[in-house]
């Protein structure tokens, strides 16, 4: 089976087991399925990105760009790239620097004229038309994500507007790699953990990082080398 049909099986699987679960707790409790929905939308969203096989191609930044409308000096996704060891023995590492969508978000709480929430699957979203381009929320963001063009905010809102549909992020669908998931981060993390044993298991490094950093993130990692080499948190 291909890398791409396993992860399309395994995120079926991951939905029809949720979906399972839903039909059993409706049935004992009489809830309606959209009453369930709300309850189940509030669970912390996350995309997890697999630096084991990123080819730092940056179609996930135009599929983001594209799919918001954002213009294109808005550096939504970026990478930090790390080269390693000596010629002809030479590693490159990277590790995505996007919105991490932290659950203690400083950019909500310095943001003046509240541009900045949580929204669907606790995804930290922007209102661009409220932002008045002050860049406090620059300042206070750990990773030194957002963008300010023309006194506007841009960075990654999750495609909170894909996501109510049950889409994936336009960054999940685009990657040629397939080094994008989306789901819970629950589930993300599990994958995630699964991952790093096969890469054990091949003699690689891989190190899961996001689950404790800002009381966690929605944007999990696996990187090739320990996160603390990166700029990081």
């Amino acid at each position: 089976m291909s890398e791409k049909n396993k992860k399309q099986s395994r995120r079926e699987f991951l939905k029809k087991g949720a979906a399972f679960g839903a039909v059993s707790v409706l049935a004992g409790t009489g809830l309606s399925s959209s009453v369930l929905q709300a309850e189940t939308s509030t669970e912390k969203l996350a995309l997890l990105k697999d630096h084991s096989i990123c080819i730092e191609c940056y179609a996930c930044r135009v599929a983001c760009q594209n799919e918001n409308g954002f213009p294109d000096i808005a550096r939504t996704i970026e990478f930090e790239s790390l080269e390693m060891g000596n010629y002809p023995d030479v590693e490159y590492h990277r590790a995505r620097m996007s919105c991490f969508h932290c659950n203690d978000a400083p950019c909500i709480d310095v943001c003046p004229v509240d541009a900045i929430e949580k929204g669907y699957g606790e995804l930290n979203i922007t209102d661009i038309e409220t932002c008045i381009g002050c860049e406090e929320c620059v300042a206070a963001c750990p990773f030194d994500v957002p963008q300010v063009v023309d006194e506007e905010m841009y960075k990654c809102n999750g495609c909170t507007h894909l996501v109510e549909k049950d889409e994936d992020p336009a960054c999940v669908s685009t990657c040629p790699t397939y080094t994008l998931d989306f789901g819970t981060q629950r589930e993300m993390a599990e994958q995630a953990e699964e991952r790093i044993q096969e890469l054990e298991a091949e003699g690689k490094e891989g190190y899961l990082y996001g689950l404790e950093a800002q009381d966690g993130l929605g944007l999990l990692m696996i990187t090739t080398i320990e996160p603390d080499h990166f700029s990081l948190v």
